[in-house]
């Protein structure tokens, strides 16, 4: 395994995640109040992942 790999493999599955998510949230029409919720989520989860991969970096 490469070095980056197990980080680059859980941003892959994070970013299908929420593509899922957002695809059925739009097909139950959820209001749009709900659009800003996810979004902060969805930046929060890529901070994460910035934050994980720096640190794998540096190791």
């Amino acid at each position: 395994m490469a070095r980056g790999d197990g980080v680059h493999s859980t941003v892959r599955r994070i970013d299908a995640t929420m593509l899922a998510l957002v695809s059925t949230l739009r097909q139950l029409g959820v209001p749009k109040g709900m659009g800003t919720s996810l979004n902060k989520l969805r930046n929060t989860v890529g901070d994460l992942v910035a934050h994980l991969e720096m640190t794998q970096r540096r190791n």
